[in-house]
């Protein structure tokens, strides 16, 4: 039996050994408590030990019927309901009732006397029960409040990372089409070219793209297969590739560095009149990637809010991939736009 099902497991049978195992210890801590303070008393002890474990057989139940009052009862219909005046009334009822029962099964009879000797009893041994079952179960509510926060949190961000990944797909697809369309009006054969390095990007997206992780050698493939797309489109452009470092048997998040390189064409290649030109740096050590992209664009370009989707994923995507483990600088200025980006890389085991 593991010891997280015995302390939060819902099952009838964990519950009610819990119950027993906290009542068991009580009742042993009373015990040893009572043989503590009575270790110099020689004569009787033992019968007075005998008497005083029968009493606590006895007197017990009043002091458990009240706890389970006070935490099941009186606490969520009251006291969360922050109605406190009849919280306090119902806590002091029940301490009353407990008094008068363990003073008349303690002494046979209710007086001035027995009643002052059993608060003074009740106080010394029987408000710490009751604080301490109080105690117990709210740390436990508590725990298990903040695992199912720290769950939702978990599923809300997988769910969102989910969608944007879902996002980032057809934004990529359609401006491919779009080229894909041009070449099918003007270059039959481009277009066939142009759609089997598609079918072989739409392959990577669809079948290795729902993964956490995919081999950065993939993503690179990728890039490759991207510019080979745009390059027919643009006869001047320029395109400065240089990937250093060893990129096998390394994992990276599917489709982080794409949209930045599609936003190049996009705002800044695909706006240019002349001499459009991109370059891009990729470097892998041991365990970062750093990437460096710049493009040229006009002076009167703005990058359109509106137009800016997949950037905006990708922020989003590193934040809740990332958080604070990666680096990401976005640059823009008169005539060139950058991004530099540093993210963890993992490894293939």
């Amino acid at each position: 039996m593991r010891i997280y099902n015995f302390i939060f497991s819902d099952k009838i049978a964990f519950r009610i050994l819990r119950h027993i195992s906290f009542w068991v210890a009580w009742y042993i801590y009373e015990v040893m408590l009572f043989l503590y303070n009575n270790s110099n008393v020689q004569n009787t002890f033992w019968l007075t030990l005998k008497v005083r474990c029968l009493k606590l057989l006895v007197i017990s139940p009043i002091g458990i019927i009240q706890c389970y009052i006070i935490v099941y009862w009186l606490i969520p219909v009251f006291l969360l309901q922050k109605k406190y005046i009849a919280f306090i009334c119902g806590v002091i009822i029940s301490s009353v009732t407990v008094i008068f029962f363990v003073a008349l099964l303690t002494y046979k009879k209710f007086d001035f006397l027995s009643t002052w000797v059993g608060i003074a009893s009740y106080i010394s041994r029987g408000v710490p029960i009751p604080l301490v079952f109080i105690m117990i179960k709210m740390l436990k509510t508590w725990y298990l409040k903040e695992k199912e926060k720290d769950t939702l949190i978990k599923e809300n961000a997988n769910a969102e990372l989910q969608l944007l990944k879902a996002q980032v797909h057809p934004h990529f697809l359609f401006n491919t089409l779009n080229n894909i369309y041009f070449f099918i009006l003007t270059n039959t054969k481009k277009a066939q070219g142009l759609v089997k390095k598609l079918e072989k990007i739409l392959q990577y997206m669809i079948t290795e793209c729902d993964q956490p992780v995919v081999p950065l050698s993939r993503e690179i493939d990728l890039i490759n297969d991207y510019f080979e797309l745009e390059k027919v489109r643009y006869y001047d452009l320029d395109i400065e590739l240089k990937i250093t470092g060893d990129c096998t048997n390394k994992m990276i998040a599917p489709l982080l560095m794409i949209p930045f390189i599609e936003n190049s064409f996009k705002h800044g290649t695909s706006k240019m009149l002349r001499e459009p030109w991109i370059k891009l740096f990729i470097q892998a050590d041991d365990e970062i990637l750093h990437f460096s992209l710049t493009n040229n664009k006009p002076n009167e370009t703005i990058v359109n809010k509106k137009n800016g989707i997949g950037l905006s994923n990708v922020k989003k995507r590193l934040e809740l991939l990332y958080a604070k483990e990666h680096y990401l600088l976005i640059e823009p200025t008169i005539n060139t736009f950058t991004v530099n980006m540093q993210i963890p890389l993992t490894h293939i085991n």
